[in-house]
């Protein structure tokens, strides 16, 4: 269930609670993003960055946040991989809100700490 307090607004000085968002029957699921090699002004060094595309929330996700990942479908994913001249915008979905669930996981405020994609875990 979700909370009644309107994550999106949340009070001056307070962060937003933890949510878990699945889509059924799709685990692990294909997030759309674009990565690339980004040398850092400071100190010289050839960084991998990336980012995760976003567009407008669906219904279950706009009490929680502004804005949502567009998702690939699974039939899409070695489309959406390979290389290509234009970039396929035709690929990127918003998904309907009867294709997700959102669990409330901790009222603990989400950190700032960064998180690594290119880690090593």
């Amino acid at each position: 269930m979700m909370q009644s307090l309107d994550a999106k607004e949340m009070p001056k000085g307070q962060k937003k609670p933890k949510y878990e968002f699945t889509i059924s029957g799709q685990e692990p699921f294909g997030m759309a993003g674009v990565w690339k090699l980004w040398k850092h002004p400071k100190t010289g060094q050839w960084e991998k960055t990336f980012a995760v595309l976003t567009g407008e929330p669906n219904e279950l996700m706009a009490p929680i946040h502004d804005r949502m990942t567009t998702f690939i479908e699974p039939r899409d994913h070695g489309e959406y991989l390979a290389p290509a001249e234009r970039p396929p915008v035709h690929l990127l979905r918003i998904l309907p809100a009867e294709k997700m669930h959102a669990r409330l996981m901790s009222a603990d405020p989400i950190t700032n700490r960064q998180v690594g994609l290119f880690d090593s875990q």
